[in-house]
């Protein structure tokens, strides 16, 4: 996390905001606060806490970090007040490192609201005490460097124009020497579609890029990419920052109306087509935009129904199992269209058991993949990453293993990063990529 640092007036004063916001917010937020029944259920379907059973990992005990104080009503301002002259027994500066760790063990998965009996959605909490330490300055810093460097760029790896059109040309000739004729990368082109994939598609996980442009080539579809918005990765939904989630949701905006787009697509993740269709597009921008919000399992599906181009399963021989991310499976509903094409570019395909809705979370998710090294998630414990491995990504881990599966497709760039390192650290030989990395194997082009 954030070096420890003194508790300002300031400081204070935004955390005073955040609390009192959520009086003044939404209803449901309201009712979590007032309905839980302290049952257990979460508990029994949340990842972390059945790899680490103790009451800090309950959904409930943890969602109790705020609701207490919630419940404190009008006493709560000189509450938080007395952090600037040590005397509050309620809440503490080492309170507030505490929320910072387990707000963070929290990956927002949302399982626990598909199982709960009042519906409650202990992740809606999580994002609210990741909004007060996040205004406090708190953050875990690869989650702050994030954001910095998305706004500065645009996108979440830091590529300048240059970078993101040498990443371009690069795909473009290993996709010319992989498959014998030309496919194109359109950039800045106006055109029916703007596909907008993770950044990370460009440079950590250029397969499934290459995949994707292939299944545009292969569909005949009228298509381009944007040197300014070529990333749908937004960490303002991990860190509870809405003025960075609707910055980063504007530069997709504003590049569809410049390039008179009809089609917003976003590419192989989650928690983008999740902002872009269910929180940004006419929500921020109003219901008179030009052009649609879809994603690209949802485009492909359809032209895989309509028989828009040929694929060899064979191609694709090793047994393959199947990740549901989070974002898509519980929060957008994108569950058949990936399997639909799995299954028609694989010969093995398995599932992983629960799965759909109810499949287990990566333990990388709510942006807890991208927290590496040395960072840890309270003074003297373990850090961020000891803790992906082995106690958020241990339900994942047993789901594979249980298939015999040797190629995960996870749909995601935090789950492809999660998944990739908990094969790495566990040795499992196993191969973790997109859906569209097999579709690039499995296309038959006309020459």
């Amino acid at each position: 996390m954030s070096e420890e640092r003194v508790i300002s007036h300031s400081d204070i004063e935004k955390a005073i905001n955040s609390v009192k916001a959520i009086k003044d917010g939404p209803r449901a937020l309201q009712l979590y606060m007032d309905i839980c029944a302290k049952c257990g259920t979460c508990a029994e379907q949340c990842h972390v806490s059945k790899a680490n059973p103790n009451r800090r990992t309950n959904p409930a005990a943890r969602s109790d970090l705020i609701r207490k104080l919630y419940k404190q009503d009008g006493s709560i301002l000189t509450k938080i007040s007395g952090l600037l002259n040590g005397n509050n027994k309620s809440l503490s500066a080492d309170d507030l490192q505490t929320w910072v760790r387990d707000f963070y063990e929290c990956s927002g998965c949302r399982r626990c609201a598909l199982y709960c009996p009042f519906g409650i959605d202990n992740s809606v909490i999580t994002r609210k005490g990741r909004a007060i330490v996040h205004a406090l300055g708190l953050s875990p810093k690869m989650m702050v460097q994030t954001q910095e460097t998305s706004d500065k760029f645009g996108n979440d790896e830091g590529q300048t124009y240059k970078s993101f059109m040498n990443a371009v040309e690069f795909l473009e000739s290993e996709l010319e020497e992989e498959h014998g004729i030309p496919i194109k990368i359109p950039v800045d082109q106006e055109a029916d579609i703007l596909f907008v994939p993770a950044s990370a598609d460009l440079i950590s996980f250029p397969e499934t890029q290459m995949g994707s442009a292939t299944f545009f080539h292969a569909a005949g579809l009228n298509w381009t990419m944007s040197s300014k918005a070529f990333d749908g990765a937004n960490f303002g939904l991990f860190t509870g920052d809405d003025a960075h989630m609707k910055r980063k949701n504007k530069v997709l905006h504003d590049a569809c109306l410049e390039l008179k787009v009809k089609k917003l697509v976003i590419g192989e993740c989650g928690h983008a087509y999740r902002i872009a269709k269910r929180i940004g597009g006419p929500f921020y921008w109003g219901n008179d935009i030009p052009y649609e919000v879809t994603n690209i399992f949802i485009l492909a599906a359809e032209k895989l129904r309509k028989g828009a181009f040929k694929l060899d399963p064979g191609r694709n021989a090793e047994p393959v199992t199947y990740h549901d991310p989070c974002n898509f499976a519980r929060s957008t509903g994108v569950i058949e269209e990936p399997r639909a094409l799995l299954r028609a570019c694989v010969t093995d395909f398995r599932e992983m058991t629960p799965n759909r809705e109810n499949n287990w979370c990566c333990g990388g998710g709510g942006g807890l993949a991208v927290m590496d090294g040395k960072e840890g998630v309270k003074k003297n414990e373990v850090t961020f990453m000891e803790y992906r491995m082995n106690v958020g990504g241990k339900m994942k881990l047993n789901q594979i293993k249980e298939t015999g599966a040797k190629y995960v497709a996870a749909p995601c760039a935090n789950c492809k990063r999660q998944i990739m390192q908990l094969m790495d650290y566990h040795k499992m030989d196993v191969k973790v990529g997109g859906v569209f990395d097999l579709f690039d194997k499995a296309v038959i082009l006309d020459k």
